[in-house]
């Protein structure tokens, strides 16, 4: 595969898946940039104007988190994220990210499916919280409402 390998393996996937079109879609050119810079300014601490989402789980604003997900549970995910529709974006080689919007469900099938995906983000449609598994298998969290669900599912009441 050529340097654009996780862009074309999520279109392979969305055919061999046969997953609705309407669940995830890639967000269009004319409005990517703009998403992307509101989703830097809202959960990024940016000490210089260059720097972005690569590796941008490294400066994530408070409140955050971070556990392992060396376990690749996605029902922990699925538990947490109430969002019907969110951002999803892959980071490809060479540092490019693609922006997609689409179902929870939809993207969380698809992602454990991706060989070519390092990191991604997972991210409210109203900016409320951002939700990064890393190449380490951590997960980072941004945004009280997605710390605190997460919370309450690694620590059930007895």
């Amino acid at each position: 595969m050529d340097s654009l390998s996780v862009r074309i393996e999520i279109e392979e996937l969305i055919k061999t898946l046969k997953l609705d079109r309407s669940g995830l879609f890639e967000v269009r050119k004319d409005q990517w940039k703009r998403m992307l810079s509101e989703i830097e300014e809202r959960f990024l601490v940016k000490t210089h104007y260059t720097q972005g989402l690569h590796w941008g789980w490294n400066r994530l604003q408070e409140p955050r988190y971070s556990a392992s997900f060396a376990d690749k549970n996605y029902s922990k995910l699925k538990d947490i994220i109430q969002d019907e529709f969110i951002w999803f974006i892959a980071e490809d080689r060479y540092d490019k990210l693609w922006l997609y919007e689409g179902k929870t469900t939809t993207i969380l099938q698809l992602i454990p499916e991706l060989c070519h995906l390092n990191e991604y983000y997972l991210i409210s449609k109203k900016l409320q919280w951002l939700l990064c598994e890393d190449h380490h298998d951590m997960l980072h969290l941004s945004g009280q409402p997605i710390i605190e669900r997460w919370m309450r599912y690694e620590s059930p009441n007895p």
